[in-house]
């Protein structure tokens, strides 16, 4: 088959091209080439999942699986540490995974087309990150505010995203007035969030409060009872109701 040919002769040039075919997992044979493969293509196949063993690529530095069914990339990509470009286009994401993170290297994400719901926050350490591309995914609601502090960030692409609340409509097609929409959010988050923090913080000490006003209010019930029976059992109160009790039977 021409796909085993492909894997049969290993990179050319670090990269192997099994796109235009009907793979549906990574083949174990990818394993064989972890010292060698730099650029792996696999678009336009049947594949459901990018599975655990994608880290064993870990010189990887441009993975292409776009136009397939991709609905999860497992967390072990973080692994890949070296990868450069990641190319998840056309398929049936709902999250990318936390771990991508870890690729600090990346430099281009391109996530459009899927069914996304959020951008991770850990994408925040994507510190060389030069193009996020999140076009028509009409479910996403939310992208990390902080994206615009990523230094290297020229192209956020979010066109597409009906039920997006980080930005109006008319701002998701120009990253500079995105990247400024959010600048915004961010700073009204960098007053609001420690002034939060701070009401938490009393209302806690206020609960604290009060629950040891309850316990200081039992506490001095017990000692009310304590003082009745003593006053009961005071040696003239004792005399008083003998006396009381002989009289009545003498």
């Amino acid at each position: 088959m021409i796909e085993y040919d492909e894997l049969a002769r290993g990179p050319t040039e670090g990269a192997i091209d099994l796109s235009h075919n009907t793979w549906r997992t990574l083949p174990p044979e990818l394993n064989d080439f972890s010292a060698t493969l730099l650029h792996l293509s696999m678009s336009n196949n049947q594949l459901s999942s990018i599975p655990e063993a994608i880290g064993n690529l870990i010189l990887l530095q441009s993975l292409d699986v776009s136009l397939n069914r991709i609905e999860h990339i497992d967390g072990a990509i973080g692994k890949c540490i070296r990868l450069r470009r990641l190319n998840a286009s056309k398929n049936r994401l709902e999250a990318l995974p936390p771990d991508i993170g870890r690729c600090i290297l990346l430099e281009e994400v391109d996530a459009s087309d899927n069914l996304l719901k959020f951008l991770p926050e850990e994408m925040l350490s994507l510190i060389v990150v030069t193009k996020i591309d999140v076009r028509n995914n009409d479910r996403l609601t939310s992208i990390p505010t902080a994206l615009c502090r990523l230094p290297t960030l020229a192209q956020l692409l979010c066109e597409g995203t009906p039920q997006l609340t980080s930005a109006p409509e008319n701002m998701r097609g120009d990253t500079k007035l995105l990247l400024f929409c959010l600048e915004m959010q961010q700073k009204f988050k960098d007053v609001l969030e420690p002034m939060e923090a701070r009401h938490e913080e009393l209302r806690t000490r206020s609960d604290r409060l009060q629950d040891e006003l309850s316990q200081a209010r039992r506490q001095v019930q017990t000692l009310e009872r304590d003082v009745a029976d003593l006053e009961w059992e005071r040696p003239d109160g004792y005399i008083l109701w003998k006396g009381r009790f002989v009289g009545t039977h003498g």
